[in-house]
């Protein structure tokens, strides 16, 4: 959401606040009430500037629609999430210290897919057979588990790193059921120690070998024009 839109849903705005604000309206701070909670996706990409405001109101437990001066009380939880390094966000000056310390006082970690299956290998086998049921249905789902599964272990192999966590199986996943097969492209990033590992096993076409290359250093320039100094070829 844009900044004043997200002021808007979470606030509320009265009549007039803006225009084409024809009515009061209730935002989700207000409709959450005691017992319900506000959930905020994405909390990163929120600007200093809101992050401020959102600080206030998990301070004061107070707000006010756009337009108005009445106080309002929060009464609901608030839950964030974030798929970036907060560390490193709160270095680079993007997101607020004590913004942070306000939201974390209780943190939950999601585990890599990889993590999960270096700790369960089982759970590949069933979180396929999950996402094939609802790909294909009950009737055609096993056979389509039975089939992504022999894939990867035959394919990717068990030390696959899945770089795309479980968005990336479920790719994997409608690939087989389109296409019979299922050949990932690196992630920026990430690339790097594992084109290095298919080199030293030699299991790797040479065009391959440059196309994942070129990918590689291009994530680390962001420029087609320094990508191809570097390699000192045609951009």
């Amino acid at each position: 959401l844009s900044e004043t839109l997200l002021e808007s849903e979470l606030f509320g705005h009265a009549k007039g606040a803006f225009t084409g604000a024809l009515q009061d309206r209730k935002g989700y701070f207000e409709t959450c009430g005691p017992h319900g909670s506000v959930f905020l996706d994405e909390i990163t990409e929120t600007k200093p500037e809101a992050q401020v405001k959102l600080l206030r109101v998990l301070q004061t437990r107070r707000f006010q629609r756009l337009g108005d001066v009445k106080p309002i009380r929060f009464e609901g939880k608030v839950m964030a999430a974030t798929n970036r390094d907060l560390a490193e966000e709160m270095k680079a000056g993007r997101f607020r210290e004590d913004f942070y310390y306000r939201l974390c006082a209780n943190r939950i970690r999601t585990p890599a897919l990889s993590e999960v299956l270096a700790g369960s290998p089982g759970e590949l086998d069933h979180l396929v057979s999950f996402v094939a049921d609802r790909v294909a249905g009950p009737d055609e789902g096993p056979a389509l588990a039975d089939e992504t599964c022999s894939w990867i272990k035959s394919k990717l192999g068990p030390d696959y790193h899945w770089p795309g966590n479980f968005r990336e199986l479920q790719q994997c996943v409608r690939n087989v059921l389109i296409h019979r097969e299922y050949h990932p492209d690196e992630v920026a990033g990430t690339g790097g120690k594992y084109l290095a590992e298919d080199l030293a096993n030699g299991k790797m076409p040479l065009d391959e070998l440059q196309r994942r290359y070129v990918t590689l250093v291009y994530a680390q320039t962001g420029k087609y024009e320094e990508t191809a100094r570097r390699l000192g070829i045609d951009r």
